[in-house]
């Protein structure tokens, strides 16, 4: 019966993790959307920046199991990144790079 009861706590802390992350996408969007309205100038540097940020946010989507450990025990345990979210995380790297430059 504990087992079932953490899998439960387990699941709502996921689904907490995700609604919280989706807002943060959310956010971003919204502030990119505000600073093109007020300037009227579509900044590429600052398009790579958010994207490369909803990259890195929907890659931890895609991998649940990461939203309820923390993040010092990632590279301990034997929970893996899937392959799509390794795609995600390298997309993230290279636009957030490219974002600085």
């Amino acid at each position: 019966m504990d087992d079932l009861s953490l899998t439960k706590n387990q699941v709502s802390k996921i689904q907490r993790s995700a609604r919280l992350i989706k807002g943060f996408m959310a956010l971003i969007v919204l502030t990119y959307a505000l600073q093109f309205y007020q300037s009227g100038v579509i900044d590429f540097g600052e398009v790579a920046g958010a994207i490369g940020t909803l990259a890195l946010f929907r890659a931890l989507m895609l991998s649940p199991m990461l939203l309820i450990i923390p993040f010092k025990e990632w590279f301990q345990s034997k929970i893996t990144f899937s392959k799509a979210s390794i795609k995600y995380l390298l997309l993230a790297f290279v636009l957030i790079i490219v974002r600085g430059c």
